[in-house]
């Protein structure tokens, strides 16, 4: 055995707990702003400047050091071996699976992977008899950026297709467009998109476009714009456009081209308004709905002049009709289930296909157009219906179920008797029956918080069981179950996967959102904390042995609890979190999060953020946990100076023993990396560092 201890302190130096990676130097530059009479400093503001050529140099010899301090850990706990046998199989789900899912209704086009170093092509089949063949490879985009492509609309005729892509992971997109037939493709290319569909109308589509902007700019005011085929983008005409830069343009239409409906949402004043276009009538304009309601409306299908709608109100989400002469004529048509909320919907010629989640419970039902109940299943515990199809060639519905541990299976459902069989499922190589599921109820300031436990049945939990705490809470967000490597492997080395529906997700209706959101937020906080110290009171876990984590709002909710009490948690990783909360606002979407957080703008709004945001709650004299920020280069939602100063700070605080890393990958943005090998790596090298400080840990 000390020959075998010797051999691994030669392969691995320099790995012993608490020691500091030799970090590259951080420059310090000192800004004052005084807020409200309240002196608040900051000396890494500079690195805000993402594009600067420093900031650019300082962060890659931060990730270069992150990336060879995490290879070793992950090398030394075989992290990438474990990991790709959770990871094959979805790289043969995504490359193999041959039934279409998308929205489009168009059963001859489907993204898949070439192959594991790739990100998706669009593979095209003239007729049903016909083989897929690649239509567009985004490697024929450009040889020098990523390339993502992300959404594509085929015209009515079935004679183009527009697709649109990003470049590196960016929120922009750019449109472009090719024949199906062996006539000649359309050389335009749309520049300037964001947050867009394609819409087709007659010989061109709809889109929406915003002025040009940098990583770090706040965002202009939104247009609508209409682009006939054969034509420069130049020559596109201007539909709409909002004098506002705070709104939002969404654009929706059905595949017939027979209506369009327009919403101009501004999440600052919480107003919608909706309008409609109906190309069969005389006057063809835009013609009004409904005027700055606080309802949301979300375009499902149109039948018989009526459209049929996802509305959002009150803490509801709900399926109505509504008459679009006679707008105030709405009904609602879907029904109400007891703590479970609509999730899915698809249209049938006779009928419309729900699906609604509780906490631990997903349910299928069947109504007709009245909104009459046909049919209802409750479906298994803990898994989530994730997505419906109607086949209208086999005219069959198929849904994914999936689970925290099940990768995605295809379900075919009997409509008849409304039992369902599974058409296929993804192997894997665990027993996915050996889990147990529960649902337990922690108590925080009086209220109950749910918490999703799963582990190994057999597993017997202690004061040495380590435990992935994981959250999201924001924006009113409703949390399903979905399949990650990550928590497989976490639990298949003895651990508790936890995840906490806190106060500001939309789990538990509208009020659960709004006692966690602006003046609330803290409560989010508060919220994962006591869930932590339940698990250690309920000796399911014990201090330090607690990896929390979070991405995007979930990642602002895990930093805050692990910089709020640092003595509870073992481990930390933040994938694009919000980190300094008084200086978000001032870039890309920030300022349509001001509802959600608040603002500086204001004492109440200013007092409000401090008392959360990660950055500014740092104590000098703290060892913290050992914390992984991960972000992309290339996000411009949550713009990644938010890890850089996050871990700048860290790496530099007097009592700081424990590792800072920031690892900052190129070519990626808000949702990290758009290929298997890339998602591999990720994955490894993040169970290898919670490997390392975590679930080895048996003191």
């Amino acid at each position: 055995m000390r020959y075998l201890v010797l051999i691994m302190t030669v392969l691995f130096p320099g790995l012993s707990h608490g020691q500091q990676p030799n970090y590259p130097p951080t420059i310090e530059r000192t800004t004052v702003t005084n807020y409200y009479g309240k002196e608040i400093t900051d000396e890494y503001r500079w690195l805000e400047d993402v594009d600067r050529p420093e900031v650019k140099i300082w962060v890659a010899n931060q990730s270069e050091l992150t990336k060879k301090f995490l290879k070793k850990i992950a090398n030394k706990h075989n992290s990438k071996n474990l990991m790709n046998k959770y990871m094959v199989r979805e790289i043969r789900w995504n490359t193999h699976h041959n039934i279409n899912f998308d929205n489009n209704r168009n059963e001859n086009y489907r993204f898949f992977y070439q192959n594991q170093f790739s990100t998706p092509s669009i593979y095209y089949k003239e007729n049903t008899f016909n083989d897929f063949k690649v239509l567009v490879d985004p490697r024929d985009i450009s040889n020098k950026d990523r390339i993502v492509l992300q959404s594509f609309s085929p015209s009515k005729n079935n004679k183009y297709l527009a697709y649109s892509f990003n470049r590196n992971g960016s929120d922009w997109r750019e449109i472009q467009i090719i024949s199906t037939s062996n006539q000649g493709s359309p050389t335009e290319s749309l520049k300037d998109v964001r947050f867009s569909g394609i819409n087709w109308c007659g010989n061109g589509f709809y889109y929406t476009r915003y002025p040009p902007s940098s990583i770090t700019e706040k965002l202009g005011k939104p247009a609508i714009y209409y682009h006939q085929l054969f034509t420069e983008q130049a020559e596109d005409s201007l539909i709409f456009q909002s004098p506002n830069p705070d709104d939002e343009l969404n654009l929706y239409s059905n595949y017939d081209e027979t209506i369009y409906v327009l919403e101009v949402e501004n999440r600052i004043d919480h107003q919608h308004s909706y309008f409609y276009y109906d190309p069969r009538e005389e006057i063809r304009a835009f013609r009004p709905l409904f005027y700055k309601v606080r309802f949301s409306l979300t375009f499902v299908h149109f039948k018989n002049d009526r459209l049929i709608m996802r509305a959002a109100s009150g803490g509801k989400t709900q399926l109505v009709s509504i008459d679009k002469k006679a707008p105030g004529n709405l009904k609602t048509i879907s029904p109400s289930i007891e703590g479970a909320y609509l999730t899915n919907y698809e249209i049938l010629p006779d009928q419309i296909i729900l699906s609604y989640q509780a906490i631990d419970q997903p349910y299928l039902i069947a109504i007709d157009y009245e909104g009459n109940i046909l049919n209802k299943a409750k479906l298994p515990s803990g898994v989530t219906v994730s997505s419906i199809s109607y086949q209208k060639a086999d005219q069959e519905v198929l849904f994914y179920l999936e689970s925290y541990t099940i990768p995605p299976v295809i379900c075919r459902l009997n409509r008849q008797n409304f039992s369902y069989n599974v058409v296929e499922r993804t192997g894997v190589n665990y027993d996915f029956q050996d889990f147990k599921y529960e649902v337990r109820m922690v108590q925080s300031d009086s209220v109950e918080i749910p918490v999703f436990l799963v582990y190994k049945g057999a597993l017997k939990p202690n004061s040495k069981t380590p435990v992935l705490l994981k959250s999201y809470g924001g924006f009113g967000v409703i949390s399903t179950p979905r399949y990650d490597p990550n928590t497989i492997y976490f639990i298949e080395q003895g651990g508790i996967f936890a995840y906490a529906y806190v106060r500001g997700g939309g789990e538990k209706g509208n009020h659960w959102w709004h006692e966690g959101k602006y003046l609330n937020k803290i409560n989010g906080v508060n919220d994962l904390i006591s869930v932590s110290e339940y698990l250690i009171d309920e000796n399911l876990t014990a201090k330090k042995k607690i990896a929390v984590t979070g991405a995007s709002h979930g990642g602002l909710l895990a930093a805050s609890a692990l910089i709020k009490r640092p003595d509870l948690f073992g481990a930390g990783v933040f994938h694009a979190g919000l980190m300094d909360m008084l200086r978000y606002e001032n870039y890309t979407v920030g300022p349509k999060w001001i509802s959600e957080f608040g603002t500086v703008t204001d004492s109440v709004g200013f007092y409000n953020l401090m008392t959360y945001s990660p950055y500014h709650r740092l104590e000098l004299q703290t060892d913290y946990p050992p914390s992984l920020f991960i972000t992309g280069q290339s996000d411009d939602r949550v713009s990644p100076f938010h890890s850089y100063k996050m871990a700048a700070r860290m790496q530099n605080l007097a009592a700081q023993e424990n590792p800072i890393l920031l690892w900052a990958k190129q070519g990626t943005g808000h949702f990290g990396p758009d290929n298997m090998e890339d998602q591999l790596i990720e994955n490894a090298y993040i169970m290898g560092f919670l490997d390392e400080y975590i679930l080895s840990q048996n003191d």
